[in-house]
This record gives C-alpha cells, sequence and structure tokens, in this order.
C-alpha cells in the first residue's frame, strides 16, 4: 500500500470518533433550562386553574398551583302567579396542589410529562328554601395527585397541551342548619378527572 493511501487512511479511521460524536442525538432536546420559570394557565369541565413551574433541570420542575371551581343556583316555584317556594344552591371548591414533574422530549415539538404530588383544599356548600331550613356544609380535604400530559411547543415560550389526572384524598367537613342543627362527616374518595387543556408562558 502506497504512502498516499495509508494517509488517507489514517486520517479517516482517526476522524471517525469525532464524526460519530457530532451525529449522536443529543439525550436531552428538551427547550427548558434550569432556572426558568413558567405561568400555567388551566381550563377543565367544572374548574379553572393559574399554576407556576420552576425547572430544576431540563427535564425536571416543581409544580403549584390553584383550583378554582363552584356555581350558584337559584329555583322559584310558582303556583298560578304566586310564588309558593324560592330557594338557592352554592357550592365553592379552592384547592392547592404541589408536586414534581417529569418531562421527556417527543420530537422537536411534543413533550410528554407526569406529575406525582399533594393536593389540599377548602369545601363550602350552602342550600335553603322558604319552606325548608338553611343548611351550610364547610370542611377540608387532603390527599394525592398523580398527572398525565403532553405539550405542544408552538415556541420557546409558550406551549399548549393538556392532561388528565387521579387523585385519592380524605375529606372532613361539619355542617349546621338554621335550625341549630349540627353535623360531622368525613369521608375517603378517589376520582379520575377529564382531560384538561393548559396554556404554558415560560420565561
Amino acid at each position: 500500500m502506497s504512502t498516499f493511501f495509508r494517509s488517507r487512511l489514517f486520517l479517516v479511521v482517526g476522524l471517525m470518533p469525532v464524526v460519530a460524536s457530532g451525529q449522536s442525538t443529543p439525550r436531552d432536546t428538551t427547550p427548558f433550562h434550569r432556572g426558568q420559570w413558567g405561568a400555567q394557565f388551566g381550563v377543565g369541565l367544572a374548574f379553572a386553574s393559574l399554576g407556576f413551574l420552576r425547572f430544576t433541570t431540563p427535564t425536571r420542575a416543581w409544580l403549584l398551583d390553584v383550583r378554582v371551581n363552584g356555581g350558584h343556583s337559584h329555583e322559584s316555584s310558582y303556583q298560578s302567579d304566586t310564588v309558593v317556594s324560592d330557594g338557592y344552591s352554592s357550592s365553592a371548591v379552592l384547592s392547592a396542589r404541589v408536586g414534581r414533574r417529569f418531562y421527556q422530549a417527543r420530537g422537536a415539538t411534543i413533550a410528554s410529562f407526569q406529575t406525582v404530588g399533594v393536593v389540599g383544599g377548602y369545601t363550602h356548600q350552602c342550600s335553603g328554601s322558604t319552606d325548608a331550613p338553611s343548611y351550610c356544609d364547610n370542611g377540608w380535604t387532603a390527599g394525592a395527585f398523580v398527572e398525565l400530559g403532553a405539550a405542544y411547543l408552538v415556541s420557546s415560550r409558550l406551549s399548549l397541551g393538556g392532561a388528565a389526572t387521579a387523585s385519592f384524598a380524605y375529606e372532613r367537613a361539619n355542617g349546621h342548619d338554621s335550625g341549630g342543627g349540627r353535623t360531622t362527616h368525613w369521608e375517603y374518595t378517589g376520582s379520575l378527572q377529564g382531560f384538561s387543556l393548559a396554556a404554558t408562558v415560560y420565561f
């Protein structure tokens, strides 16, 4: 073998590790970075939420969010044109979640994630009518949740996505009515919440 070909062979063999290293796929391709923040705005069938993300690595973040749901209704019963019964019902639930979120890149624009954490909150419910005593119930809840979701990265500053959540909680409440009666009750509950949507702004 000539000196010319030997020199070219040694050059190719020597460059192979460099070329292989340059063509290898990065292990982590998410656009996030350590110290980054995110503001998450979510909505479900019966709640709205506001949360914040704090990234500790490109694929790990702490989540803190607050969820609110509730409503108020009023009902009147008539006989001819005379009101014979007038009643109302109202409810409100305020809950806070703290958890650890884990991201995986699924191509250049999609990231899946899982969140595991704890949840606690306050519950309120009242009802009454002109032909029955009013009743109010106030209590608290504490438990754990698991969340599975994905986000489409519109840009490095914005993502749109959604998630499904399963939770298990202990609830305890005290009630009283306008007649002076009082009640105390507690229960364990498990729930699988439907798909919720979220928009997240990163900064």
